[in-house]
């Protein structure tokens, strides 16, 4: 990710929203150094907006494409209506692998204390590989393109120790979709985003899907671990929510890039 600059017109990215206007939204591209974007209303949503914070609000992780790129003016637009929902969940689940291989590959650059050569080992990674995950496919294949990388022999064996011991701390995932509104007029927004700060404290991931959904993601060392912390939403959101709606439906998880997600324990 570090490897990149400016997305490509009609890429998917990641974007952060940070500013929210009367003409649509400032964002921050996680990829990209936090390069900034701009979301027109007509960008938002099909069909009339009469308020735009109906539909997006700040620190909402979105999925968007970019539209259009002015070279001389360095000015990005990026769409959240042309996005699919399932090109959207795919984006999401990608980018969150990225991120944890990532950490993995800092991982063990730190084992053979190379930190001191951390950008110099992060940019010839990505500049042989492209991606972690294709690095990391790369080394768990075996294959002689990883043989050969220009990586110290050190730092590749570095990466295939903490993909083993990963392997051997598997963790299990489960994954909810919740419907959570308040009928709150007054203190809606902060009664919400104490909610959102509760639940992360439990150990469960919450992210905004679209209003009022919200995803909820669990890990534990099995199952029941991971439900465990789902029921304790449950219990916590029903004392919070004073006066509103609350409706949980749990979420089949897919089992893509397996042998990826098996060795690092996904």
């Amino acid at each position: 990710m570090e490897s990149q600059n400016v997305p490509k017109v009609g890429e998917l990215v990641i974007a952060n929203v940070s500013k929210i206007s009367k003409f649509g939204a400032y964002c921050r591209l996680p990829e990209y150094n936090d390069l900034e974007v701009f979301l027109p209303i007509r960008e938002v949503s099909s069909g009339w907006i009469k308020n735009i914070r109906e539909h997006i609000h700040e620190g909402q992780k979105l999925v968007c494409s970019v539209t259009f790129y002015d070279k001389d003016k360095g000015t990005i637009d990026i769409s959240l209506k042309r996005v699919s929902p399932g090109h959207s969940k795919e984006k999401i689940r990608s980018y969150n692998l990225e991120r944890r291989l990532m950490a993995l590959f800092q991982q063990a650059i730190k084992m053979t204390k190379e930190q001191a050569n951390k950008e110099t080992l992060v940019n010839s990674a990505l500049a042989e590989f492209g991606t972690y995950t294709n690095l990391v496919q790369n080394a768990t294949d075996n294959t002689p393109e990883f043989a050969a990388s220009k990586l110290p022999k050190k730092v590749k064996d570095a990466i295939l120790k903490v993909l083993e011991t990963n392997k051997k701390q598997k963790r299990y995932l489960v994954a909810y979709v919740a419907t959570i509104y308040t009928y709150n007029t007054l203190s809606g927004v902060s009664e919400l985003k104490d909610l959102m700060k509760s639940i992360k404290n439990l150990g469960v991931d919450i992210k905004y899907v679209g209003a009022p959904k919200y995803r909820l993601l669990s890990e534990g060392e099995d199952y029941n671990e991971a439900e465990e912390k789902i029921k304790k939403v449950e219990e916590l959101v029903k004392e919070k929510l004073k006066k509103g709606v609350f409706e949980i439906e749990k979420e089949k998880l897919r089992k893509e890039n397996e042998d990826i997600l098996s060795t690092i324990g996904a």
